[in-house]
């Protein structure tokens, strides 16, 4: 795919949405066909885009001690093993955070624990935490996740995800579609793709593809 004919679709895009009161996510949907996603096209896939999300996201992580006190640093979704227990009891709280964080990360030796306790809440939304040991670099996964999308297919041949912001440059976003794009065919080949679109959060869709 030329990647200025993508960077001109993505303006199009931009200019077709309506200004709104707050900075709109630019979206890809991308559609297949001849794929079951359920089995052997089943995507689930974490691809960290090249020129950033535009945005900041949540990223939660559980842990104790040195751990916990380094991630209060880099995030406010901290979370300790009292808390675990507390957060079982309290399911409605957990989905809040839950939707508030993109991915989570936690101390390796918690992971028990939080799949016995929040494994009904975040294994649905495919949000398990991702396990790190206690003297992981939090500075550095923090900020590779938070520039990461995550591409997860459910039953229907179709995938949404997020590229950047409304007020990144047209070619940034190209570049990061084209990131996603790369990612998809190591799964599934670009002959499987029907078509691509691109959007603003609450804009019209413009095709790619």
């Amino acid at each position: 795919m030329d990647l200025e004919k993508i960077a001109e679709k993505i303006k199009e895009a931009k200019a077709k949405a309506k200004k709104r009161n707050f900075t709109q996510s630019v979206e890809a949907s991308i559609n297949f066909r001849n794929v079951n996603m359920q089995t052997t096209d089943k995507l689930d896939l974490q691809v960290l885009l090249p020129k950033g999300r535009g945005k900041d996201i949540g990223i939660g992580v559980f842990a104790e001690g040195e751990m916990n006190l380094n991630a209060k640093k880099f995030t406010k979704y901290v979370f300790n093993r009292a808390d675990i227990e507390r957060l079982a009891k309290n399911r409605r709280e957990m989905r809040k955070i839950a939707n508030k964080c993109y991915f989570f990360l936690a101390q390796a030796d918690l992971m028990p624990i939080i799949g016995r306790n929040l494994g009904v809440v975040l294994g649905p939304r495919g949000k398990m935490p991702i396990p790190v040991p206690p003297t992981a670099d939090l500075s550095q996964l923090v900020s590779r996740l938070k520039n990461t999308v995550r591409i997860r297919s459910k039953k229907n041949p179709t995938v949404n995800v997020p590229i950047g912001t409304e007020n990144m440059d047209e070619k940034d976003l190209a570049e990061n579609l084209m990131a996603v794009i790369d990612a998809i065919e190591k799964k599934i080949p670009m002959e499987k793709i029907e078509s691509i679109y691109v959007k603003t959060t609450m804009g019209p869709a413009v095709k790619v593809m």
